[in-house]
């Protein structure tokens, strides 16, 4: 389980997390979703737990197991590559791909970055196999395999994110946090990149935690729905709660009844 415990950020006289505590992946494959305002913290949260931002207060923790009992793994100070090792994963609102690499060259990049190997990363050796079979499987859970000899800066906006998402699986993290993954894509095409990305993460387990603004996508999608609201946690709970939750509704959609 990855833990904020109290985890304040401020900007002058802004502060921009207010003494946030939240638990995420309680149960593995766990659908996270994280809504609010503009301004209200949501990226910052991002960036303070993938280590990208130093907290003024409070600390990030991982739980595990050792030899059977319950261990906790103080990330605070830990740089970001460090934390990916421990599998904890980003992706970013804007698309990081390698624009003139093919998708099979991109999760090639990716899955090898794990590796201690020197294979060149545009070049294929038989003693890789192993690699390039996890590449096959990236390419199928992302549905990507009828593109993968497609160069990445020619796919469709939908397609470029789900090849960031795929990398981002590459580097085989137990959590992703992932900043607004529809951003930029067309109406039709938003449901099928997030189910992807769901079906992908409960087929491996990986616990989600996501920014987003598509409400509609929020209620279907989501396990649990986490508002932030002036830098603080506003509610938690069941995605219902956009459609009962009157003052939550104020808050996030403007909504007075």
């Amino acid at each position: 389980m990855l833990e904020a415990r109290d985890l304040r950020k401020e900007f002058g006289e802004l502060r921009a997390t207010d003494d946030v505590s939240l638990e995420f992946g309680k149960t593995d494959g766990e659908m996270v979703f994280i809504v609010g305002p503009n301004g209200a913290g949501k990226t910052t949260l991002i960036n303070l737990l993938t280590g990208l931002l130093e907290p003024d207060q409070g600390s990030v923790v991982v739980h595990g197991e050792e030899n059977g009992a319950p261990v906790e793994d103080d990330i605070t100070g830990m740089a970001p590559e460090e934390r990916v090792r421990r599998g904890l994963v980003r992706s970013f609102q804007i698309v990081h791909v390698f624009e003139e690499m093919t998708v099979r060259e991109n999760l090639r990049v990716a899955v090898l970055s794990r590796y201690d190997k020197t294979l060149s990363m545009r070049s294929v050796d038989d003693s890789h196999e192993e690699v390039e079979t996890e590449i096959d499987g990236l390419l199928e859970r992302f549905r990507l395999t009828d593109v993968q000899d497609e160069v990445a800066e020619t796919l469709p906006h939908g397609d470029r994110k789900l090849l960031d998402v795929a990398m981002s699986f590459g580097l085989d993290p137990t959590y992703l946090l992932l900043d607004e993954p529809t951003a930029g894509v067309a109406t039709r095409e938003k449901e099928y990149v997030i189910e992807t990305i769901v079906e992908a993460s409960e087929a491996d387990g990986v616990t989600t935690v996501t920014i987003e603004h598509d409400m509609d996508l929020v209620k279907e999608y989501a396990d649990r729905l986490v508002v932030l609201h002036e830098g603080a946690v506003f509610r938690e709970g069941d995605p219902s709660l956009l459609e009962t939750d009157s003052e939550l509704r104020r808050v996030l959609l403007g909504v007075n009844e």
